[in-house]
């Protein structure tokens, strides 16, 4: 595939030109599955996780500050970690606002199972 890459960057065709230039710049990331067996062969579980996050920010046109972006991001992060670790988002972030209402730090995640 490498060779076929080098080929495409001499055709005349821009677009081809491009594609190839990308591939063999990212050489290392393409072929990342096969020289590590645990590694997913696709990307469509972090696609998953972010689905939700794409159709909000449709719906709701994004945000209009670097703030706003930056809390958006926080909260996503926070509400997909619980999802995955099976613990109520609501719950979670309800209890770190009461520990830091007491000058606590913020309570840990449980572990993944």
């Amino acid at each position: 595939m490498m060779g076929v890459c080098y080929l495409g960057k001499k055709v005349k065709h821009q677009k081809l030109q491009a594609l190839a230039k990308e591939i063999l710049n990212d050489w290392d990331a393409v072929v990342a599955a096969v020289n590590n067996p645990d590694l997913p062969l696709t990307n469509n579980e972090a696609e998953r996780a972010l689905r939700h996050a794409v159709i909000a920010r449709r719906i709701g046109y994004g945000t209009r500050t670097s703030e706003g972006s930056l809390a958006y991001s926080c909260l996503l992060s926070v509400i997909e970690t619980c999802r995955l670790r099976k613990v109520n988002p609501w719950s979670y972030m309800a209890s770190v606002i009461k520990s830091a209402r007491s000058g606590y730090p913020p309570p840990p995640l449980p572990a993944p199972s």
